[in-house]
């Protein structure tokens, strides 16, 4: 037991609870400059050392372990070291003990430095917000400039009018095309940069109300593509953040609509089904499929697998589709058994409320 602790840089802590005394062991106190003896063995004194913003987190997850039959304690936290500085633990602990009627007598646990881990994250925090705030304003100042060069092209395009040749006419057609498609591939960087960032609140929405409200928005396209979409499962009520939701919905069951042979009508099936924990959503449809070496590089950005001649698109859908899967804690993934055999598009996400279902109509 000594060279486990040893080997993996723990420290102990021994808390008999009816005397309220903590042992620390050598480690433990080593992690905040300390030598055994120059901490009182007392359990407020444990309490004084956790920063105070983070104490009422500690002290709620301490007392669902004690008292309300949480399996285990753990928490990361602050503790302040001898020097005044903050370091970083993850501490782990049960109750070995309990009396006849189940009131904790005893606990123990480790104490693990994680501030190196800690330092990591938020640098690697900051460099993406970072990342982010680049990729916004690059995509928003570039889009004036833009639409400027379209727009002169446009006005030569009429102003010349019938003294272009067929060449010089399809180099200005070409280039104002090429304008429009920079624009609209910035448009899909500001979208992109703004998941996450636009400040709206998670809320308890019925998910059935959100695919409603995607399949109303795509009216048109399902009319024009004559396709057949299904809406089949139990729907959760689900915390999430809506527009970005509405907008992964939209994508999903727009490239559904989208990937299909010109002789074959599309035929869209959108399944939910959830447990206890997560939600699963997926798309599937009869469309052209995927090959199995391209699905790997589906959800990056400004990935295209298929010409642009034959399907219209940014490349930028299904990366934001990813962004927003991930920022709300789940996944997203595709399958397909091969080209000319359907796609199917999956999505999990945690349920972090009690799910209350809604049958599919």
């Amino acid at each position: 037991m000594e060279l486990a602790l040893q080997g993996s840089k723990l420290g102990l802590w021994d808390w008999q609870i009816s005397s309220g005394r903590v042992t620390f062991d050598t480690r433990w106190c080593a992690m905040l400059g300390y030598r055994v003896g120059e901490l009182p063995t007392r359990m407020d004194t444990w309490q004084t050392l956790i920063h105070p913003q983070d104490m009422p987190q500690v002290m709620q997850v301490l007392n669902a372990h004690l008292q309300d039959g949480a399996a285990v304690y753990e928490t990361e936290h602050r503790l302040r070291h001898k020097n005044g500085q903050w370091v970083w633990v993850q501490d782990r602990g049960q109750v070995v003990a309990r009396d006849s009627t189940g009131a904790a007598l005893r606990m123990v646990g480790t104490h693990s430095d994680i501030s190196q881990r800690k330092q990591v994250e938020a640098e690697l925090l900051r460099s993406n917000l970072e990342l982010e705030q680049f990729s916004y304003s690059i995509s928003h100042d570039m889009r004036q400039p833009l639409r400027m060069i379209s727009s002169y092209l446009q006005l030569l395009q009429k102003s010349l009018g019938q003294q272009l040749t067929t060449e010089q006419a399809d180099y200005l057609h070409f280039a104002v095309d090429g304008a429009q498609r920079m624009d609209t591939m910035m448009l899909g960087l500001l979208d992109y940069s703004r998941v996450g960032r636009k400040g709206e609140p998670m809320q308890l929405v019925d998910s059935r109300s959100l695919v409603s409200e995607a399949l109303h928005f795509l009216h048109t396209s399902m009319g024009e593509t004559q396709a057949q979409v299904q809406v089949q499962g139990e729907w959760p009520q689900v915390l999430v953040s809506p527009d970005e939701m509405l907008r992964l919905l939209q994508n999903l069951i727009a490239n559904a609509l989208k990937f299909h042979a010109p002789a074959c009508h599309p035929t869209v099936t959108i399944t939910s089904a959830f447990d206890l924990s997560h939600w699963t959503l997926c798309v599937a449809d009869n469309g052209i499929g995927l090959a199995p070496g391209q699905i790997g590089r589906l959800f990056q950005m400004f990935a295209r697998l298929q010409p642009r001649t034959a399907f219209e698109g940014t490349g930028i859908g299904l990366a934001l589709c990813r962004k927003i899967a991930e920022r709300h804690g789940g996944r997203i993934w595709a399958e397909s058994i091969g080209e000319g055999q359907g796609s199917r598009f999956w999505v999990v996400l945690p349920l972090l409320a009690a799910p209350t279902p809604v049958v599919a109509q």
